[in-house]
């Protein structure tokens, strides 16, 4: 694997949430705020591999192009993680790796995706879901940042584990003898645990279709509803 890149951004950033496919809204809200000259920073689950492939991949850098945006997308969980290794690097449309790194208007960024799906018994594997979805704590790759950005996120924000919706799914699990709720609670202690290395002043996810800030040791970390897009004010 080669080295996760770092790009040189001296742009405005905004952050969007995930949106499933649904670019039609995307650019709706692009055009709302009149947004040109700017990074999209895609939080994941556009569900790239499973909504929409190369060919709109090419369609959607001639989009972003037309207003002189820079669109990055994370992978997230609806997403083929095995696009997600560098290869789709359009002038105006990237998926890119875990850990890349971006250094924008005097702020160091951590970019690092996926996360377990609950849902996973309903999807096809290999198609609609994959084993390495989930999120991956590289220990080797993760360095100090002002702001982290991921696509789930830890226990102190969002959901608990233990709610509802997740016991729908975690029953139906539990009889194919697995434990749902123990494996996003190790995930969501992952994101912990990076956040301790990270040490961010922000911290930006989606994941849980819902809209949210809350403070943490210093760090303000916002999740992002559907198709939420938000400029970053560092």
């Amino acid at each position: 694997m080669n080295p996760p890149p770092t790009y040189e951004i001296d742009r405005p950033i905004y952050l969007l949430g995930d949106h499933h496919g649904f670019t039609g809204e995307v650019f709706a809200a692009i055009a709302k705020q009149s947004i040109r000259n700017a990074v999209i920073l895609h939080v994941g689950d556009g569900e790239e591999g499973i909504s929409f492939g190369p060919r709109q991949f090419e369609e959607l850098n001639s989009a972003f192009a037309k207003r002189n945006l820079l669109f990055f997308g994370m992978r997230g969980n609806h997403c083929d993680p095995n696009l997600f290794d560098g290869s789709i690097d359009l002038p105006h449309y990237k998926l890119v790796p875990d850990y890349t790194r971006l250094s924008a208007n005097g702020e160091s960024w951590l970019l690092i995706g996926g996360a377990i799906s609950i849902d996973r018994l309903d999807r096809v594997p290999g198609i609609e879901w994959w084993p390495q979805e989930n999120f991956q704590l590289r220990r080797d790759l993760i360095e100090p940042a002002d702001v982290l950005v991921t696509h789930s996120g830890p226990s102190w924000c969002g959901p608990p584990t233990s709610n509802g919706f997740v016991r729908l799914f975690a029953e139906r699990e539990r009889r194919h003898g697995s434990d749902l709720v123990s494996e996003l609670d190790a995930e969501r202690a992952l994101h912990e645990e990076a956040f301790a290395i990270v040490r961010p002043h922000h911290w930006y996810c989606g994941h849980f279709h819902t809209s949210e800030v809350t403070r943490h040791q210093d760090c303000e970390i916002r999740i992002l509803d559907m198709n939420e897009l938000r400029l970053h004010e560092g």
